[in-house]
């Protein structure tokens, strides 16, 4: 189902990462290809090198896999524009870039190597979690990976998605995520009722996610996944993020959310994320030199208060009111909403509902969570 699984050209491995499981793991499933241990600080800039060197350094990068440890904290709050609503998320950075190739990733911006990084040390990934949950034990937790890679393009040669639900499998406080554009599902352990796992899927309008988001499968094909998801015993969610403008996105839009609520019970899903086009200014000279036949960043855009280009305040408006209601005329009006990146204005008059405090999203979300059996 869905696109090819990806397989990188050539591997490098710090030399710090040579003796841990993971690493074994994954160079077991690339048996014959290119490797390369890399000795040291020296030699990793050398590559770097190389690859910023190229003619496409981002799309150089998507073909290279390295293997490392994370020296620094795995767990981190969402990165949430300031003055904005937060989401009260907490990511996990356990891999790095994505091989997908999305005219808009912000990644090609955001990260300084452009090659993608599977972190290996997974002890202490376990033994910060640990200390993590123990400091919030008395909240709840939203949790989850794919902010800054997809979770599970890469579950094929890591087989992480096991072991990350294995450790929060019937945590009670606590909600963990796999955020995915992929069809990737294979690895996936069935479980026996629904609980406090969610793996969820990004999803577009047609002609988006088949002009602009490369080597991503059709949403038909995501929605067929997330269907075989639901079968398997979790429950699902949704982010159309990011929404774009074109001519006749009204219908698309609407298409998509009607074939998402025709394949997908309303009562599996937990949450539907909803996001407007943005992008910093340096994101735009990368995207028109990767990808000058798009026409997404030609519009009616303003510098934002967060320094990023948005809609003119009401074409935003239209974008994420009308989205909305297409969820409530096709899924109903119980189905949990939240805006990404949106300040109080926008969720007053883009929802009708003006969130109060920091833990608003969250506290919105939790009934629908933490309300059904978390065992």
């Amino acid at each position: 189902m869905g696109a090819s699984p990806y397989y990188p050209d050539r591997v490098y491995i710090d030399k710090k990462a040579l003796d841990f499981p993971l690493t074994e793991r994954i160079l077991g499933h690339l048996d014959g290809l290119p490797r390369e241990i890399v000795p040291s600080p020296r030699r990793k800039q050398a590559i770097l090198k190389a690859i910023r060197s190229s003619e496409d350094p981002v799309g150089e990068g998507k073909r290279i896999l390295y293997l490392t440890v994370q020296r620094g904290r795995f767990v981190k709050p969402c990165p949430c524009t300031p003055r904005v609503i937060g989401c009260g998320y907490f990511i996990i950075n356990l891999n790095l870039q994505c091989p997908l190739d999305c005219t808009y990733c912000i990644l090609q911006h955001y990260l300084a190597e452009p090659w993608l990084t599977v972190f290996v040390n997974l002890e202490d990934l376990w033994h910060e979690l640990d200390g993590f949950l123990e400091k919030h034990h008395r909240r709840a937790i939203r949790i989850g990976t794919g902010e800054l890679g997809d979770s599970l393009a890469l579950d094929h040669l890591t087989g992480l998605s096991a072991e990350l639900i294995s450790y929060f499998r019937g945590k009670a406080n606590v909600c963990f995520e796999l955020k995915t554009k992929t069809a990737g599902i294979g690895d996936l352990p069935a479980v026996q009722r629904p609980g406090n796992i969610v793996v969820s899927w990004s999803l577009n309008a047609g002609k988006i996610a088949g002009e602009e988001e490369r080597g991503a499968p059709p949403v038909i094909e995501r929605l067929q996944a997330a269907r075989a998801v639901v079968k398997k015993g979790y429950r699902v969610g949704f982010h159309f993020d990011p929404l774009v403008r074109f001519p006749g996105w009204e219908r698309e839009y609407e298409e998509v959310v009607r074939k998402l609520f025709q394949v997908i019970p309303a009562s599996s899903i937990v949450w539907l994320s909803l996001g407007a086009l943005r992008f910093p200014p340096a994101l735009k000279k990368i995207i028109q030199a990767r990808f000058p036949a798009t026409k997404i960043i030609y519009d009616e855009f303003i510098l934002g208060r967060d320094g990023k280009l948005r809609y003119f305040r009401p074409l935003r408006l239209e974008l994420l009111r009308s989205v909305a209601g297409f969820v409530k005329k096709w899924g109903g009006k119980e189905i949990p909403l939240y805006l990404c990146m949106e300040g109080k204005e926008i969720w007053r008059d883009g929802l009708a509902w003006k969130p109060r405090g920091k833990r608003a999203v969250e506290n919105t979300l939790s009934p629908r969570l933490w309300g059904q059996d978390k065992s």
